[in-house]
């Protein structure tokens, strides 16, 4: 690997970052002893570090060097007064090291006790960078970098992923690559899959999503009793329960059974001053009637013992349960929502749209058994639509019942 090391005190162009990761850590870690997974990535390092010295030898690059490894996986830089050839060392680096070194690596492996198949993944950016104090004490000041470690995040397992700026000059390494997205408001070029190109561009869906998405938590079912109880732990002054009969609610609240983790979180919130509104549909509403004939159920009986059920709880802690509010409302957006501190920048909103049977005989979904997703200050347009939703299912048409 090249000794020549950037200029101290100036700024670079043109400089390549190249990201190498292990995908799936924590599967590997979980399943071997400790010095068998870390003489898999010292392998790892090592396989990378002979290609790119070999590869900068080939190519004459003044600048191919091990930035940072952290374990599992690092930053390796490549610079030349020729831009070309850093990008040749950078790209067949990537290639190299996917398409060669990790199969040779795997066959080795396979002579150890390494339980689980090593993937790995390789993004490829370029920019300016600026150097304080050299590079050996790390002081690089670039967002490029920041770039080129968020694609490699997003990059699918076995995949080399290049950014748009590096595409450009990829010259007669293009063809290697085809597009398959964006990503923090680049274009993202991929390795193409030998079965067909479908499959990379599949690949990239699977982790990096569409373009423009927010990211929230999905669950394919309705959390646990202590994950709920959570959230309500995390709320500093209100939680909104929004649903048509809060049935669920209702019962931790008065259980019998032990540990009751929601009812003690809900009184550790009353207890610090805090509310907890509980809003469900009027049992005399044409809503109610709607739902009850699509889910064959008496949800107006339901109702009613949910509003028993908290009246019991209110009559059982007291002065402790004054925070306690339930509220009846004709109008409902299809959907339950818990929702902490709703009006604060940093709210959270665990919500689950209601699936509607269509048809006889079709599966039918209890609603437990719905999808369930946690949106946070992250998935800001989310979060701010489903608020919307539950403040205008809290409207004028609401009435206080408890």
């Amino acid at each position: 690997m090249s000794e020549n090391l950037l200029p101290t005190g100036q700024a670079c162009d043109n400089v390549y970052f190249l990201f190498v990761d292990a995908a799936g850590y924590s599967s590997i870690t979980g399943r071997n002893p400790r010095d068998v997974t870390t003489h898999a990535f010292d392998l790892l390092r090592e396989r990378v570090r002979e290609r790119v010295t070999e590869l900068a030898r080939t190519h004459h690059c003044s600048t191919a060097a091990l930035w940072s490894w952290r374990g599992d996986g690092g930053l390796f830089i490549f610079h030349d007064e020729e831009e070309s050839v850093a990008r040749n060392v950078a790209l067949e680096t990537g290639i190299s090291v996917l398409e060669t070194d990790l199969v040779r690596l795997r066959a080795e492996l396979e002579a150890t006790e390494l339980r689980g198949t090593l993937r790995i993944r390789v993004a490829i950016h370029k920019g300016p960078i600026g150097l304080s104090d050299g590079i050996e004490t790390g002081n690089i000041h670039s967002p490029d970098i920041n770039f080129a470690a968020h694609l490699e995040e997003v990059t699918p397992p076995d995949y080399l992923a290049i950014s748009e700026d590096v595409y450009r000059v990829s010259g007669p390494y293009a063809d290697h690559f085809h597009a398959v997205g964006m990503h923090e408001g680049r274009h993202v070029y991929m390795t193409r899959s030998a079965e067909s190109p479908a499959n990379s561009r599949r690949a990239w869906l699977s982790t990096a999503g569409l373009d423009g998405g927010d990211q929230v938590s999905a669950y394919g079912q309705r959390p646990s009793q202590l994950e709920k109880s959570r959230l309500i732990e995390a709320a500093v002054d209100d939680v909104v329960d929004l649903g048509t009969a809060l049935n669920t609610a209702a019962g931790f609240l008065t259980t019998t059974e032990r540990p009751a983790f929601y009812r003690d979180a809900v009184l550790g919130l009353l207890r610090r001053g805090g509310t907890y509104r509980c809003v469900l549909l009027d049992p005399a509403s044409q809503a109610t009637e709607l739902y009850s004939r699509l889910w064959q159920e008496d949800l107006g009986q339901k109702i009613r013992r949910s509003i028993e059920r908290f009246s019991a709880f209110k009559e059982r802690h007291g002065a402790t349960a004054e925070g306690l509010r339930v509220y009846q409302t004709e109008d409902f957006p299809g959907m339950a929502a818990l929702c902490v501190d709703l009006d604060s920048p940093t709210a959270l909103i665990l919500y689950s749209p209601y699936l509607l049977h269509v048809k006889r005989g079709a599966p039918r979904f209890e609603r437990a058994d719905m999808p369930h997703y946690l949106a946070t200050s992250a998935a800001d347009g989310i979060l701010g639509k489903i608020g919307a939703a539950v403040a205008g299912a809290m409207g004028d048409r609401m009435d206080r019942v408890l």
